[in-house]
């Protein structure tokens, strides 16, 4: 089931709504599936810097291979975005040509048979896009803005930035004088909420007042009171509270929590703010934003089981719906156990 040039166009237009930002010096890989009814979606997506593209194909293919083998692959697009100088851009010049060939040769052999790759300077309205395989076949690219993966990336929540560096730019810290000042008052807090997670009484006023956090921040209204801050920041650094708070109603209040969070991480120092990274990147995935996931887990620390686990997910391309009812019943169990009233000792 080739592509035509117009849906060519309108895939690669998707790039920046389906990642989360614009890609630049990439090799993009769309997969497109066949779903049981016939009809067709897209599938998992690997992005790939072009520097590791450059005498790695072999090495490229196989990590996208992991992500799809055992899935119904109609066709795959390669996506080469690269500025090139206009006057050598002719359909004999693309970049990376003979690493280009290398990739469709690879995937060939795995048994992707209908693949394409294109150049595209940028993901832009305007651009125009040329096929490796064929010259002749090229179009130009809509607004991604307009595109109905944009429309939906808007609705349900998810950032659309110009670059994966203006994205990643949310994971900035305040000033280190801040979070110097708060990070003993922070410690105290912790050793708090460890005790409390063993009195159902003081775990379930604890967790309400996270609730009532989150709730707050989807009418856009983050802690700005120290004690308010060092209070959520205990609460989602002891692990029991923060998987009894992972389960949420819906995409809407998994970015809530995510950017509560993420204010959180802000005013926190290592390794509560590991903690929280985690925390965060969780969110993110269970919302299907796998770049900002990807973002958060660099700045956790390797000793995190869910970290790894995590990461091992977004590396196999696993999706959310996958694992959503495994960690809501998580979740649940936890807050079930917190909020239980131990059984008195038998004299």
């Amino acid at each position: 089931m080739p592509l035509t040039p117009a849906s060519t166009s309108l895939a690669v237009a998707s790039i920046p709504a389906l990642f989360g930002f614009a890609p630049e010096n990439s090799l993009v890989l769309i997969t497109t599936l066949t779903n049981d009814d016939g009809s067709a979606g897209t599938g998992p997506l690997t992005r790939i810097d072009l520097t590791s593209v450059t005498g790695h194909a072999d090495y490229c293919v196989r990590h996208f291979n992991r992500q799809c083998a055992d899935l119904p692959v109609s066709c795959v697009t390669g996506v080469v975005i690269r500025t090139v100088d206009e006057a050598a851009d002719s359909g004999n010049s693309l970049p990376l040509r003979a690493d280009v060939d290398a990739v469709i040769q690879q995937l060939t052999e795995h048994g992707f048979v209908d693949v394409d790759l294109v150049h595209v300077p940028a993901v832009a309205e305007g651009a125009r896009w040329r096929s490796y395989r064929d010259t002749d076949r090229t179009g130009v690219l809509p607004d991604p803005s307009t595109t109905p993966a944009a429309e939906a990336a808007v609705a349900a929540g998810h950032s659309i930035a110009a670059s994966r560096e203006a994205l990643a730019g949310r994971f900035t810290p305040v000033a280190e004088s801040l979070r110097a000042r708060l990070q003993p008052c922070i410690a105290d807090a912790v050793e708090s909420a460890v005790i409390d997670e063993h009195w159902h009484l003081a775990a379930h006023v604890r967790l309400a007042r996270a609730d009532a956090a989150i709730r707050a921040a989807a009418r856009g209204e983050l802690p700005a009171d120290d004690a308010d801050i060092i209070d959520l920041v205990a609460t989602f650094a002891v692990p029991t509270f923060r998987d009894a708070l992972l389960a949420v109603p819906d995409h809407t209040t998994h970015l809530a929590a995510e950017n509560l969070v993420l204010h959180l991480w802000r005013h926190s120092c290592d390794p509560i703010a590991g903690n929280l990274a985690t925390t965060i990147a969780v969110y993110a995935y269970l919302r299907g934003d796998g770049t900002v996931a990807r973002i958060a887990l660099e700045h956790t620390g390797p000793e995190q089981p869910l970290a790894r686990l995590l990461s091992h997910l977004l590396d196999l391309a696993v999706a959310p719906s996958k694992v959503h009812d495994m960690i809501r019943n998580a979740s649940a169990d936890a807050r079930r156990t917190l909020l239980s009233e131990p059984v008195p000792d038998q004299a």
